[in-house]
């Protein structure tokens, strides 16, 4: 029984503590409840009295509020015509300054025409400017002194390449590509200036090559001996190795020498004006055909348009027959579908380098 008793009286005062610690839990809710705002203040806070401004200072805020109205004109004045240069379309910013305006601007500007150049004085610019078939008749005329000069016997002189004494660049380059004839003209013009190298009978490729090489190179030390050059103005490479960028060495030194052969060795060189003279007829009979190429075309064309329809043709042919016979009778023109038709020349620098 005093076990039962004691274990009461613990849990008793146990809730008492318990119930004592809650009361005063709840007693600090409500003080935390019950406490108030503070109050708004109702008076308005003291004003600091502006200190007192100076004549100057004045003078520059009039100054300031004059100028504001007239930047803000200009403001106003420049919007409109920054729009109306945009357009109101957003320009894709580029460091390629040839495309967009500078591209037109360059366009729309007048290119002057390049002035014709001196044979004389710059061959490879008035190469440059003529048509292949000017530089084709320049350069049969070269390879033709070339022989004269070198091979006094008609009969021993070689075949030159070329139709209508027109050679090209690649048969110009092998025409002189074995450097036989480049060392009989350095002798004919200076006589026991080069040693001729010559090869054995039955030599190979590879050693007929070897001769070859010698032949030219030491006529371009002599070239460049005549000629005052700093370097030998042609050499094997030009010939052998190059191909066809070769050539503006090999056509130079031998126009040069050609053109210089009267004052330096008192021999006959060729003339100049003539093979002016061939490059201009030829480019003068081009044009003529071009134009002549174009009227032509133009009459198959209106011809073609005139023909009748398939199911009439062979009417037209029999009432026509013998106006037909009449008219060619009379030596008028009365087909032309057999008529050649010009092929358009083309003039510009690029063209005449580039062909062969």
């Amino acid at each position: 029984m005093e076990t039962m008793g004691e274990t009461v009286f613990t849990l008793y005062s146990s809730l008492t503590t318990t119930r004592t610690i809650m009361s005063e839990e709840i007693k600090k809710i409500e003080e935390v409840a019950e406490e108030k705002a503070p109050e708004v203040p109702t008076t308005e806070p003291p004003v600091e009295a502006a200190a007192p401004v100076s004549e100057e200072a004045q003078k520059v805020e009039e100054g300031a509020a004059e100028a504001t109205p007239a930047a803000e004109g200009e403001a106003a004045a420049a919007a409109p015509e920054e729009k109306k240069k945009s357009g109101g379309v957003a320009r894709r910013f580029t460091f390629n300054k040839r495309w967009g305006k500078h591209r037109d601007a360059e366009a729309a500007a007048p290119k002057e025409p390049e002035a014709p150049k001196d044979p004389k004085e710059d061959v490879l610019g008035w190469i440059a400017q003529q048509i292949p078939q000017a530089v084709h008749k320049a350069n049969f005329q070269v390879i033709d002194w070339v022989q004269k000069t070198a091979i006094p016997e008609e009969g021993d002189r070689k075949t030159i390449p070329g139709k209508d004494q027109a050679t090209t660049r690649n048969q110009f380059l092998g025409f002189f590509k074995d450097g036989d004839v480049l060392v009989k003209l350095a002798n004919a013009l200076e006589p026991g200036a080069v040693e001729v190298a010559t090869a054995e009978e039955n030599a190979d490729a590879a050693a007929q090559k070897e001769v070859q090489k010698k032949n030219i190179d030491s006529f371009g030390a002599w070239a460049q001996k005549t000629l005052g050059t700093e370097t030998a103005p042609v050499t094997s490479d030009d010939l052998l190795e190059k191909g066809k960028a070769g050539y503006s060495a090999v056509f130079q030194t031998l126009w040069q020498l050609g053109v210089q052969a009267k004052e330096k060795f008192d021999k006959e060189g060729f003339n100049v004006e003539t093979i002016v003279q061939l490059a201009n007829t030829v480019v003068k009979s081009g044009l003529l055909n071009t134009i002549l190429g174009f009227f032509r075309r133009n009459r198959q064309a209106a011809a073609a348009a005139e023909e009748p329809k398939d199911d009439a043709a062979p009417a037209a042919v029999e009432g026509t027959g013998e106006a037909a016979k009449e008219e060619g009778a009379t030596g008028e023109v009365t087909d032309t579908a057999d008529e050649p038709v010009a092929v358009k020349q083309e003039t510009s620098a690029p063209a005449a380098v580039a062909a062969n």
